[in-house]
């Protein structure tokens, strides 16, 4: 149970947050003059309806002075918004996020249980952006951990023995994997999903950092950090509910070193209470993503949803079982295929058979006494 496991997301991880790294600095570069037009633009038609509202007199000197105290910050905010800065941003603001998830999966009770931490991961230094490793060592982490459930299953399913243990362990295998497999899934979407809104917010922050300026649309930049607060707050989330199946399960030692054949057959009894709490954990650790999202938005206030997470598990579950139909067909193909061949020639084999002992028979010297032939004809 020790074996190596290779991390199947994170190459995945890893390249799309170079990819989103690259994209935001790239369109800030673009960004970034078409944002100094607009400000002048803006700045110069608000200075034209302050001036009128000081000739009619409703405003005074003060107001006018703080509202372009805000005219300033905005300009020198866009000074500084070149492509570093929002890179500076988009890496910081991932690392901060991976790194704050990351303690969840290292706890001292947790990595006591599972044997998964952040410490022990192979994902240093594999990050092509420097301070972004926390994001694929949170994946690898997490797949760590429901492998080792898949791995304990692969130890029921070995241990029952007799033909009908065997099928009631793998419909029990099907059971367990079914919820966790899923699991993995929902919580790479998040992973994914929460990357994006990163990228995003990076993305737009020359646009947000031009509305600070204007008194009317000044609370984006406050919406535009509740948001970015609450992407934070669901990947915590989903992190703390994929830690506590992974607790959950760990716990209660299941086919643990060594091997008690009675134990794993007591488990396997569908009247065990434990069997169902191991596959009620992963169905609920689904479930328990899904909330997160709404404890998010009630805390910061923003209306971040699961549709995106929704469509990335609908997609990757769609395309396993489209593989998983593939083979089948494929494996179906050759069974029929090799069972054709296999009848061919045992065909063929019987009728050479039969062609050498006619061959055999003609072969014979002709007995007198039973085909008299000319002689016979003679007398």
């Amino acid at each position: 149970m020790n074996e190596t496991i290779t991390c199947f997301t994170c190459p995945i991880v890893n390249e799309y947050v170079e990819l989103a790294g690259n994209f935001t600095e790239n369109l800030s570069e673009t960004l970034i003059p078409a944002m100094w037009i607009a400000f002048g633009s803006l700045a110069s038609f608000w200075i034209v309806i302050q001036g009128i509202k000081m000739i009619l007199g409703s405003l005074d000197i003060g107001s006018f002075a703080r509202e372009f105290i805000y005219i300033i910050i905005a300009a020198g905010l866009l000074v500084g918004q070149g492509p570093e800065l929002v890179n500076g941003l988009y890496t910081a603001s991932l690392s901060t996020m991976s790194g704050a998830a990351a303690t969840v999966l290292s706890a001292g009770a947790l990595a006591d249980e599972t044997g998964v931490s952040i410490e022990n991961s192979a994902a240093s230094g594999a990050s092509k952006i420097a301070n972004l490793d926390g994001m694929t060592a949170l994946v690898e982490a997490a797949e760590k951990g429901i492998f080792k459930v898949f791995k304990m299953v692969e130890v029921l399913i070995e241990s029952s023995s007799g033909w009908g243990p065997n099928v009631g362990a793998f419909v029990t295998a099907v059971l367990i994997l079914l919820p966790y497999a899923l699991l993995l899934i929902v919580y790479f979407a998040q992973v994914v999903v929460t990357i994006f809104r990163v990228m995003a917010i990076c993305a737009l922050s020359p646009i947000i950092m031009l509305l600070v300026g204007f008194n009317f649309s000044r609370g984006m930049f406050v919406t535009a950090l509740r948001t970015l607060f609450a992407s934070f707050m669901v990947l915590y989330g989903a992190t703390i509910a994929l830690a506590v199946c992974l607790y959950g399960v760990a716990s209660m030692d299941i086919a643990a070193e060594p091997f008690n054949e009675r134990e794993i057959e007591l488990f396997l009894d569908w009247s065990n209470p434990r069997l169902w709490v191991t596959i009620m954990l992963g169905w609920l650790g689904t479930a328990f993503m899904a909330e997160a999202t709404s404890i998010a938005n009630s805390i910061s206030s923003a209306n971040l949803t699961n549709q995106a997470a929704a469509i990335i598990t609908a997609g990757t579950t769609a395309t396993g079982l489209t593989m998983l139909r593939y083979g089948k067909g494929r494996a179906s193909q050759a069974y029929n295929k090799g069972r054709a061949l296999a009848g061919n020639a045992l065909s063929s084999s019987k009728n050479s058979a039969g062609g050498d002992d006619k061959a055999a028979s003609s072969d014979e010297p002709s007995d007198p006494f039973k085909d008299p032939g000319i002689d016979g004809a003679q007398k």
